[in-house]
């Protein structure tokens, strides 16, 4: 990257800085199992045309991240209470305000030139990878934290960038920020507290998946072993990050646990600050509505975990969206982007990773 399109302002130093990043954490948020002797995934009967990503609050800027960064690779984004790529210029003052606030304008203009000088220069892939990609965007009315500002920025953002035919847009008026279902047993729709499943009457995971890849199935209940842990510290080492969880889950549906036909798709979750398995165990990924959508339609599901930590300083234990791990946070050579994009490799069977 060129010093002229340097990623960091400089500006979150300081004791200032510490205060202002734990409140910017309230933003919420065989068959794979380690090839022997490598402990890293195993290669599933993936498409490789088939990866999609989605979120939530900090999962849904770290799902942007990487579908932008990786568009070449990345066919869709689904965002419950997203912000617009590189919002955050790497300033936690951006964060905490015209982010989620919305106390001053996005510059989503400057953001869509910034993404196209940073794919002229490399740092993530062209963007006509996006043009032809499915967007799903979702907030609730009843949001503390992400204003319907920030949610139009987004959609302003990806009109520019991507076919406006294939961008839905959702606006819950029951709904804080959460991640929405249709389960009876979670907690009420307006509600804002972990894990962030709401009982919305309104199936998040099978909209937002159903947008991505077409019309699906019935859902089933996930089987026994279908859901396991993997080692997350070989990525971890490889990226050189040093916010990965040791652990992260992958849900294989037993119709995707073997064979050489390459049917099965794989969808990436990034879960929300406050929402990683290290603050909430297991409950957003068995509550939120993903393993039955997945299991009932030949989908791979990879979560990836990002551990709540004080170094660096993340004790919300959210996606890197505004720069805790350096000035690359958000193209291809940040850590976090690229142990993502390792995991996704060895699941695909790529070789050279």
């Amino acid at each position: 990257m060129t010093s002229g399109s340097r990623l960091v302002s400089g500006k979150h130093r300081g004791v200032h800085a510490v205060i202002a990043l734990i409140g910017a954490c309230a933003m919420v948020a065989a068959c794979g199992k380690p090839s022997a002797g490598t402990n890293r995934l195993a290669a599933l009967p993936l498409d490789p045309a088939s990866v999609t990503v989605s979120g939530l609050s900090a999962g849904a800027a770290m799902a942007t991240q990487f579908h932008v960064a990786h568009s070449g690779l990345v066919n869709g984004a689904a965002l419950v209470a997203g912000v617009p790529y590189y919002c955050s210029a790497g300033s936690i003052r951006n964060s905490l305000g015209r982010c989620m606030k919305a106390d001053e304008p996005i510059p989503t203009a400057e953001l869509i030139e910034l993404t196209s000088r940073l794919a002229l220069e490399g740092s993530i892939d062209p963007i006509a990878g996006l043009a032809d990609d499915r967007v799903w965007i979702f907030r609730g009315a009843l949001d503390p934290y992400v204003q319907k500002p920030v949610a139009d920025a987004v959609e302003v953002y990806y009109q520019a960038l991507v076919n406006p035919a294939n961008i839905a847009r959702v606006e819950l008026d029951r709904a804080g920020h959460t991640f929405p279902s249709a389960r009876a047993d979670a907690k009420p729709c307006d509600v804002t507290e972990p894990p962030f499943v709401g009982r919305c009457d309104f199936d998040g995971a099978g909209m937002l998946l159903g947008h991505l890849y077409g019309k699906l199935g019935a859902g089933r209940a996930p089987e026994d072993g279908e859901l396991r842990e993997f080692d997350q510290e070989p990525y971890a080492k490889a990226a050189g990050s040093a916010g990965l969880a040791e652990r992260g889950l992958l849900f294989v549906p037993k119709s995707c646990s073997s064979g050489d036909e390459r049917k099965c798709r794989l969808h990436v979750v990034f879960h929300g600050c406050k929402q990683g398995a290290s603050l909430v165990g297991r409950e957003f990924v068995l509550g939120s509505g993903y393993l039955e959508a997945a299991a009932g339609n030949d989908i791979v599901l990879l979560f990836p975990q990002i551990e709540a930590s004080y170094r660096p300083l993340n004790p919300m234990g959210c996606w890197d969206w505004w720069g805790y791990e350096g000035e690359n946070f958000a193209v291809k050579d940040g850590p976090q982007i690229k142990a993502i994009r390792l995991m996704i490799g060895d699941l695909l069977g790529e070789t050279g990773g």
